[in-house]
C-alpha cells in the first residue's frame, strides 16, 4: 500500500486498518472498516467528529460516531426486512483504492463492489472535509438507491445548538407516529428528534456555547435528515454513554424512503457532503 509521508497506518491493530492523517492543514482518522471517518480536526479547532467512547471496532457491526456511510439503501431494506438497517457497507471492511496529498490535504479513495451494487468514496480531508460517494450501475438493469452520509457532529451541550437554514421546510417527524410536519424558524432540541426534511439546501449548525458554526453543504441530498436519541433511547443504545446524546448533534445528507433515486446502466449518481467551520 503505497501512502504519502501525511498518511500512516495505524499499528495498534493489524487487522484492523485505521489510516491516520497527520497534515498542516489538519489531523484526522478514516477506519477502513465502514469507509468511515472517525476524526477530523482541522488546524488550529476542536475536534468537530463525535466519537462514543463505547463505539465497538469490529467487523460485522456499525461504528458509533464519526461520518457512517448508509448505502445502497436507507433505513430498513425496502423489501427485505431480514436484511440490515441503512444498508450493507457499514459493517464491512471496504477496498482501498488510492491515496495522495497536497498543499490543500489528503485525498482518500476506497471501493465497495457486492453482487450488483457498486461504489467509490472519494474523501478530500483538509480545512474542510468532503465526502464524495459514487454509485456506479455496470449492470444491464435499472437500480434504484438510496442512503445517507451520517456525520455525528460533536456539540458542547444539545440544547445550546440549532439547526439554521430548514426553515419552511416539510418534514417527516418519526418520533411516535409519523406525522407530516412544517420546520418554523432554527431547529433546537429539547426532546428526541428524528425528522426527515424535504430539502436539498446547505445549512449551518450553530453551537452558541463554543462560539462555532459548521457548514453543512450537499449535492445529490434530495432530503436533510436530522437526529438526536435524547436520554430514552441514547439509555438503550449499549455503544453510546446513558448522557452520550448531550454530547453530537446528526446532520445527513440523504437519499431517504420515497425520494431514492435510478441509476440506469453505465451511469453514475453522486451523493455527498461538505463540512468547513465558518470563521
Amino acid at each position: 500500500m503505497n501512502l504519502p509521508d501525511s498518511i500512516r497506518l495505524s499499528e495498534s491493530s493489524p487487522s484492523y486498518p485505521i489510516f491516520e492523517i497527520d497534515h498542516p492543514t489538519c489531523s484526522a482518522r478514516v477506519a477502513l472498516h465502514g469507509a468511515q471517518v472517525i476524526s477530523w480536526r482541522p488546524a488550529d479547532e476542536d475536534e468537530v467528529l463525535y466519537l462514543s467512547p463505547d463505539a465497538v471496532f469490529e467487523e460485522g457491526k456499525a461504528i458509533r460516531g464519526g461520518l457512517p456511510i448508509c448505502w445502497p439503501w436507507f433505513n430498513a431494506h425496502p423489501t427485505n426486512p431480514e436484511m440490515p438497517s441503512h444498508g450493507i457497507v457499514r459493517t464491512r471492511f471496504w477496498n482501498f483504492v488510492a491515496a495522495s496529498e497536497s498543499d490543500e490535504g489528503v485525498t482518500l479513495q476506497f471501493e465497495m463492489v457486492e453482487g450488483i451494487w457498486s461504489a467509490v468514496v472519494t474523501f478530500k480531508i483538509g480545512e474542510a472535509l468532503e465526502v464524495i460517494l459514487e454509485t456506479r450501475n455496470p449492470n444491464e438493469i435499472p437500480i434504484v438507491v438510496s442512503g445517507a452520509l451520517h456525520p455525528y457532529f460533536a456539540v458542547s451541550d444539545i440544547e445550546q445548538v440549532r439547526v439554521v437554514n430548514l426553515d419552511g421546510a416539510d418534514y417527516l417527524d418519526t418520533v411516535g407516529t409519523p406525522t407530516q410536519r412544517k420546520q418554523k424558524g432554527a431547529l433546537n432540541f429539547s426532546g428526541e428528534v428524528d425528522s426527515i426534511y424535504d430539502s436539498s439546501s446547505n445549512v449551518l449548525l450553530v453551537d452558541d456555547l463554543s462560539g462555532r458554526t459548521l457548514l453543512i453543504e450537499k449535492t445529490g441530498s434530495p432530503s436533510t435528515v436530522v437526529w438526536n436519541p435524547w436520554i430514552e433511547k441514547s439509555a438503550a443504545l449499549k455503544d453510546l454513554p446513558n448522557d452520550g446524546y448531550q454530547k453530537f448533534c446528526c446532520i445527513e445528507a440523504a437519499i431517504a424512503n420515497d425520494k431514492a433515486v435510478i441509476v440506469m446502466p453505465g451511469s453514475i449518481y453522486v451523493l455527498s457532503i461538505r463540512i468547513s467551520v465558518e470563521e
